[in-house]
């Protein structure tokens, strides 16, 4: 009986031991892992959490966005905008930034960048383009907007009475089924822990109380109203070209897709995108001046037809009434299968 309880006391003993023994290695794992993470330092820790917020923005606006216009679902179209934009924007100076791009449900003529990375193009813009170095031009231009940080940095300098009044600029007004899939999306972003952390950081910034809906806010109504500086926007033409040239496209694809939009003004609905950029007369005579400086008559590059067009022809049919073209309301798109064998 003695002998018994001893083997039980030795047994406890040594399990009790073996349990100190792990712990005191696993605190030992984990001061090391401690000691291994790198010491930031504070204009560091500035720029991560800019960059955080610059995120937590874009995520937000972009949500916004969609839950305004609805998205268009479509696998391997989507898949092909995002391979498209992602490959020129790698040809920037902005190549570790990755973009997530979405196709609006919408026949207006236009293309959104929000920070962070998220870029939205209407279907109506995508219908206008003729072949694939059109569109690497245009999700050139608006990688540009993002790598160079063109609304984020046009926030952080904005006053109070301007953001507030930047705010109350956009008069969304979702359809009600689309928002109804998006509101407990977007109310997680507003109320997340993330949301709560960025707010104190923009707080911190030349604005007092600045926080990551407010800025959201603030940068729709930019994008939908009063726009950014048209020297950002001449600026994200000519980088957007280079982009595109750099890929190995048409040098002359984003000047002939202005050319095209200043033809067809009457016939397009580009009523926000007339708002908020320059005209696209004056937009193409800048695109124009820079192809002369590069030699672009020198240059060969690749349109890309077949590819696009196949992949233009996944969108629905475009509404023939005239009154849907010149409302800018949603579209409203059919359901249907993606066709086999695209």
């Amino acid at each position: 009986m003695a002998s018994t309880t001893g083997n039980g006391l030795l047994r406890t003993s040594v399990i009790a031991l073996m349990m100190v023994g792990s712990g005191f290695v696993m605190a030992q794992v984990a001061t090391s892992q401690e000691a291994a993470k790198p010491q930031l330092s504070k204009e560091e820790e500035r720029k991560l959490n800019e960059f955080r917020a610059e995120l937590e923005i874009g995520r937000n606006m972009a949500g916004r966005l969609i839950t305004y216009y609805g998205e268009y679902n479509d696998e391997p179209l989507n898949a092909y905008l995002n391979l498209v934009g992602n490959y020129v924007a790698q040809q920037g100076p902005f190549a570790d930034r990755r973009y997530m791009i979405k196709l609006l449900n919408s026949e207006s003529v236009n293309a959104f960048a929000c920070p962070g990375g998220y870029i939205l193009i209407t279907m109506g813009a995508l219908r206008q383009g003729e072949n694939e170095a059109e569109l690497a031009a245009i999700l050139g231009h608006e990688s540009a907007h993002v790598g160079n940080r063109h609304m984020m940095k046009t926030l952080l300098t904005m006053d109070k009475e301007k953001l507030d009044s930047a705010a109350k600029a956009p008069s969304l007004k979702p359809d009600p089924a689309i928002a109804s899939r998006m509101r407990k999306r977007v109310e997680v972003t507003e109320q997340s822990e993330a949301a709560k952390t960025l707010a104190r950081y923009l707080g911190t910034t030349a604005v007092p109380g600045l926080s990551v809906v407010a800025a959201a806010k603030a940068g729709l109504g930019l994008i939908l109203e009063k726009g950014l500086d048209h020297k950002l926007e001449f600026e994200a033409d000519q980088e957007g070209v280079k982009y595109a040239i750099a890929a190995g496209y048409d040098p002359r694809a984003m000047s002939n897709f202005l050319g095209r939009l200043v033809a067809r003004a009457k016939l397009l609905n580009t009523k926000t995108l007339e708002k908020t950029h320059p005209k696209p007369a004056d937009r193409r005579a800048k695109v124009d001046q820079l192809l002369v400086q590069l030699k672009a008559d020198t240059i060969t590059g690749a349109k890309g037809v077949e590819r696009f067009v196949s992949m233009q022809k996944r969108l629905p049919a475009a509404p023939a009434s005239a009154e849907s073209k010149k409302s800018g309301a949603p579209a409203k798109a059919p359901k249907r299968e993606p066709a086999e064998g695209k």
